[in-house]
């Protein structure tokens, strides 16, 4: 699936989150941003093996000449699959690429590492290559949220305000609406806040997603029957899920690749 938003009708940008044969609208000039998936969190009955995803890798091609006879081979890297059941550590993320007309090398940023069922403080965060700006993701780990796409330097890790019960996902070093994104500019969210419940969470208790490129929070509950979940949407690594009670417990997935193609001047 192809989305067209922001910018203007002279210099469209173009969300692709589905691998696929992409050819241009139109003659012109494009920027492209080619983003990593996230890894999924871990999800455990035991507080000493819980831990945040990493994120996926980011690459940019600044400027490429194209025109309507050209074409690309766009592959979106899936989301690291969460953990379920009692315990589980947290699936990679996938690799997303472009190659075609134009380029001499194929645009690749890898996805990032799960979440570790120990207490490693961080785990590997996927990279981009073969871009004008190739950067690493931000990490994941033991008892932090998921880390963050980086834009312009490394992205930032999942942070910890103390104990696992205040686990934060890292934000995008460029804080904005990234479907708004246009004219060689993208930005991202700011990272998922932790959460902790004890003794009197609902059954089947739940979060919310993280923004775009922003890794999600830990979620936890305590003695209760219920089960949580911390998912990222792309490129950030998905949460951790814990409860010392809990059997289905399920870890934050991690966020799936994205392509962008923005026309500039």
């Amino acid at each position: 699936m192809a989305v067209i938003l922001g910018g203007s009708g002279s210099f469209p940008t173009i969300f692709l989150h589905n691998s696929q044969t992409f050819v241009p609208p139109q003659d012109g000039k494009i920027m492209i941003h080619v983003i990593g998936a996230g890894g999924a969190g871990s999800a455990s009955t035991s507080n000493g093996q819980i831990g945040g995803g990493a994120a996926g890798g980011y690459c940019r091609k600044n400027s490429l000449a194209v025109t309507t006879s050209g074409s690309f081979t766009v592959t979106i890297g899936a989301g690291g699959a969460g953990a379920s059941g009692a315990q589980g550590a947290g699936g990679a993320g996938g690799t997303s690429s472009v190659a075609g007309t134009g380029l001499s090398s194929t645009l690749t940023s890898t996805g990032g590492a799960g979440g570790a069922l120990n207490n490693t403080q961080f785990n590997n965060a996927g990279g981009g290559s073969n871009g004008d700006v190739n950067r690493t993701g931000g990490p994941g780990g033991y008892r932090i949220g998921g880390g963050a796409i980086g834009l312009t330097t490394t992205g930032n890790p999942g942070q910890n305000a103390g104990t696992y019960n205040d686990s934060f996902g890292g934000s995008s070093d460029i804080l904005g609406d990234f479907y708004s994104s246009s004219l060689g500019q993208l930005s991202g969210s700011a990272g998922g806040i932790g959460f902790f419940n004890s003794n009197n969470a609902s059954s089947g208790a739940d979060s919310t997603t993280a923004g775009p490129l922003a890794g999600a929070g830990g979620r936890g509950i305590q003695s209760v029957n219920g089960s949580v979940n911390a998912h990222a949407s792309i490129g950030g690594g998905g949460g951790f899920s814990y409860s010392n009670a809990v059997q289905n417990l399920r870890g934050g997935r991690g966020g799936q690749g994205c392509v962008v193609i923005q026309y500039i001047p």
